[in-house]
């Protein structure tokens, strides 16, 4: 193509004849289709050059506009339009405007669509396709009030909002947490006789997965095959990561069986979620089986798989195993990152292999595979996992040495680290409010809960919340396990009960402290219904949940009860003790 396009170049420099609006339009768009946008403008420059500016027509501008857009060549973008502004025989057209606005919204160039958007209103009224543009605009940047101002000003001029604005905004506020703002225009799009397609589908469904609203994903995942709409990857993986997540693996695996049966190739994240929550649940037989299904679908583990399998092997005491992973990585060349040298570092600690964990940890400062910060946060974490506060705190003053700040990840792991091991008022003073996230409010009310401290537990609660921070599971769990070890049953099922209304799922963790705190009283009987509520939920329990019910009905003697949950316990393949 780029051959004939300098050979026609040649001949219009050779003849003063010109080629007609077709012939020129035809040659444009095939240029910018191969690649090659700037013959396309060595030709459109040439003929204007020759005062030939009748030749090429609004169309031939067009198409050089769209491809200067496509390849993000803003500048020359607004040159080639204000070219044509200045143009006696053409002008503008709304096309021309949108390409443009399409242009500035690929590198979020709000101020200067605004500006053109402005100058459009001398020729035209926006259309659908403009507000559209500007609205996905918005919510890519996460600007969701402008977004919802756009909407607006739409239906006001009386334009119909379709498919793509309403799937804009339904994305744009899920990403930003407000799963009601966007199933309200869910609502909308029925109302203005809009219908869902595959990817509103998958954006509500991973919102609501991600919120541990995994009912409402349910539901949304059948309505789906209702309205015959494929579900694709995204939308397996969503709820699969939802249900690992929950601890329901077993949810899970029947939507990973669901996807063969639709077609649906799983990819690198849907293996890896189910990898991480069979090796979290020590089910490490099946996570080695879905690791050898991942290489035999030619699809290559990255750190976060191997990271989750390696960690489940060395929390067994698979030791042989978790090297066998650690050395295929790096046979792959893959780049270890601070989870994957934390894991390695702090496995080798756990078993005993001290000089293996220091050998790991001066390994990656000599190859400076990662900044000196993130290994030495890694060691000062592995030296409070094993005890070694003086080496931690060690650890943490060199990093300050070499002239490091302490970001977010450094301060959860030393608080966290002093508050396990009951320095909370030491912890306390590495609290920094501008700094904290939800990683460091959630450690520090941890610590606070397992301290007794629960007044302040809740004060630190509330300022997160007014910190624009959202309470997750772990922070509410922690909040009803200190409740009922101190006996305070009615207000951890109080707790439970905001947890719900806050549409996040209780998990094993929060099921079995209220079953603890049950059968610490002796009422077994309300123990057992939590117990069969949280099955009946599709939680599976692990051994410590089926011993603190063991527990609670030995010390009233009931041996019928244990030797039924024994039962169960074998039929689940979880190892009964004598």
């Amino acid at each position: 193509m780029v051959k004939e396009a300098l050979q026609f170049l040649a001949h219009l420099r050779r003849i003063s004849r010109f080629p007609s609006p077709f012939t020129c339009n035809k040659l444009l768009h095939s240029l910018i289709n191969s690649g090659c946008g700037h013959l396309s403008a060595k030709l459109l420059i040439h003929l204007l050059s020759k005062g030939f500016g009748c030749s090429p027509d609004i169309v031939s501008y067009n198409s050089l506009l769209d491809g200067y857009c496509s390849s993000c060549q803003i500048q020359k973008a607004c040159f080639l339009v204000n070219r044509v502004r200045g143009c006696e025989l053409n002008r503008p057209d709304l096309v021309m405007f949108n390409i443009l606005f399409k242009g500035f919204a690929k590198v979020y160039m709000k101020n200067e669509a605004f500006m053109y958007l402005g100058l459009m209103w001398k020729y035209y009224l926006p259309s659908i396709v403009t507000y559209g543009t500007f609205v996905d605009m918005f919510c890519k940047m996460g600007d969701m009030e402008m977004g919802n101002r756009m909407f607006l000003d739409m239906m006001k001029v009386g334009i119909v909002p379709n498919l793509i604005v309403f799937s804009s905004l339904i994305d744009g506020y899920c990403k930003a947490g407000s799963l009601d703002v966007a199933f309200e225009y869910f609502e909308r799009m029925k109302e203005c006789s809009v219908r869902p397609n595959e990817f509103t589908y998958s954006t509500l469904i991973d919102g609501c997965s991600k919120r541990g609203m995994l009912a409402k994903a349910d539901s949304l995942f059948e309505n789906m095959l209702s309205a015959s709409i494929l579900p694709n990857c995204k939308v397996f993986s969503s709820l699969i990561d939802g249900y690992c997540k929950a601890g329901n693996l077993d949810v899970a695996f029947e939507y990973f069986e669901k996807m063969k049966e639709c077609s649906v190739r799983p990819n690198e994240f849907t293996y890896s979620r189910l990898i991480d929550g069979c090796s979290k649940r020590g089910m490490l037989a099946r996570a080695d089986s879905l690791f050898e299904k991942m290489l035999s679908a030619s699809i290559l583990p990255n750190c976060t798989v191997y990271t989750s399998i390696i960690d489940g092997h060395f929390k067994k005491g698979n030791v042989d195993d978790a090297i066998k992973y650690i050395n295929q990585m790096f046979d792959q060349d893959i780049k270890l990152d601070l989870t994957a040298y934390t894991v390695i570092i702090s496995g080798f600690h756990r078993v005993g292999r001290f000089d293996k964990s220091m050998e790991a940890a001066e390994y990656v400062a000599k190859k400076g595979l990662l900044p000196d910060r993130i290994i030495l946060t890694a060691i000062m974490d592995v030296h409070f996992k094993a005890g070694n506060i003086k080496e931690a705190l060690n650890a943490y003053k060199i990093l300050l040495a070499k002239g490091f700040e302490a970001d977010v990840a450094t301060l959860s792991a030393l608080m966290d680290g002093l508050s396990k091991h009951g320095y909370l008022q030491k912890a306390r003073r590495y609290f920094v409010k501008e700094k904290a996230n939800e990683i460091l409010y959630t450690v520090f009310i941890d610590a606070l809960c397992k301290e007794g401290n629960l007044d302040e537990a809740e004060k630190m609660i509330k300022e997160m919340s007014e910190a624009g921070f959202v309470p997750d599971k772990f922070v509410y769990t922690s909040l009803i396990a200190e409740l009922c070890k101190q006996g305070n049953l009615l207000k951890a099922f109080m707790v439970k009960k905001r947890m719900v209304q806050e549409h996040i799922e209780p998990d094993l963790l929060t099921y079995s402290s209220l079953i603890s705190g049950l059968a610490e009283k002796g009422l077994m009987i309300e123990a057992k219904q939590v117990f069969d509520d949280m099955l009946n939920k599709g939680i599976t329990p692990d051994f410590v949940a089926y011993d603190i019910l063991i527990r609670g009905y030995h010390n009233q003697g009931n041996g019928a009860a244990i030797s039924g949950l024994h039962d169960e316990m074998r039929k689940r393949g979880i190892t009964v003790e004598d």
